[in-house]
């Protein structure tokens, strides 16, 4: 299978297109994906260029969208066939942050979806939502990520489940963030989407 990988200490021209063994079949709680898209964010750009140190080899990119290829003993959350999208912190699954730092982000920490075939934890993923293009759908990890933390945290705009979330004018990528709180317990949600120019 083909896969982009990064030589240290990065830099744009330590990009290499190579070919790697296809991985394995999914063991007990994981999943093969076939990525289809993924999406370049400011994160990945920093990494690449050495701004942010990784690992010699890295396989850069931290969003991923694709199809289920296959699903290891005890996955009932997919099947074959099934769209799905990778997590931006595949180990914060809810509640708090968990994690205080990028040794598990892919792409950084962990290799990340520049690559044909992934064989992840099934919790590393979730559902692409439905009507999206994978193309649409990896964009929306860590764009969503960081529209949710400029809204509920850095900026405390929303306090989901705590009143009614009523009109935002919101770009697509924010949209991600509209569907995140309507899901989350929020009463009214109105959504503008902008005129396309």
């Amino acid at each position: 299978m083909k896969a982009v990988i990064l030589g240290a200490p990065g830099g744009l021209d330590r990009l290499k297109l190579v070919d790697m063994p296809e991985p394995h079949d999914p063991a007990t709680g994981e999943i093969r994906v076939r990525l289809h898209a993924s999406s370049l964010n400011y994160h990945d750009y920093r990494v690449v260029l050495g701004g942010i140190p990784t690992a010699d080899g890295r396989v850069p990119m931290a969003d991923g969208a694709g199809a289920v290829e296959g699903v290891g003993q005890g996955v009932s959350e997919f099947a074959v066939g099934d769209h799905v999208v990778s997590c931006f912190f595949p180990h914060w699954l809810d509640g708090p942050p968990t994690v205080g730092d990028f040794a598990t982000v892919p792409g950084d920490g962990v290799d990340g979806y520049a690559r044909e075939i992934v064989v992840r934890p099934a919790s590393w993923f979730t559902r692409s939502p439905r009507g999206f293009s994978h193309t649409e759908a990896a964009t929306l990890t860590t764009a969503g990520l960081t529209a949710w933390r400029a809204l509920a945290i850095d900026g405390g705009l929303i306090d989901l489940g705590q009143f009614d979330l009523a009109e935002f004018a919101l770009d697509d990528a924010n949209e991600a963030v509209a569907y995140a709180a309507a899901n989350a317990g929020p009463r009214q949600l109105t959504v503008l989407r902008p005129r396309r120019r």
